[in-house]
């Protein structure tokens, strides 16, 4: 890969952590993508949100799963895996929480 390819890349992924601290640049590359891709039907999404310390999973389970209908479950001391079709809004949305503190994870082409 040439070099000014690479600089473009690496200014790309620094500027996603500007607008999206708590979101990996990866994922949100690979979401946008694939929003741009199948415009007919969002990314499929799994992903894991980390939450500071203390922070009441189980009511946030409750929450993004009553607002989203997302599968989400318990995973380790502060996260929750969440899995379904979702846009970068909601993600930011997600990551807007200030008890957030990550969000990382993968994407594909959601099935029909």
């Amino acid at each position: 890969m040439s070099a000014d390819t690479e600089d473009v890349y690496d200014s790309l992924i620094a500027n996603f952590g500007k607008i999206l601290p708590k979101v990996d640049a990866e994922l949100a590359l690979a979401v946008l993508y694939y929003e741009r891709k199948m415009t007919d039907v969002y990314p499929s999404v799994e992903m894991e949100i980390s939450y500071r310390s203390g922070t009441d999973r189980e009511r946030k389970r409750d929450e993004l799963y009553s607002k989203y209908g997302f599968e989400i479950g318990l995973h380790g001391k502060n996260s929750l895996l969440a899995r379904g079709n979702m846009s970068m809004a909601i993600i930011k949305n997600i990551a807007d929480d200030p008890e957030v503190e990550e969000i990382t994870g993968t994407a594909s082409i959601a099935s029909y």
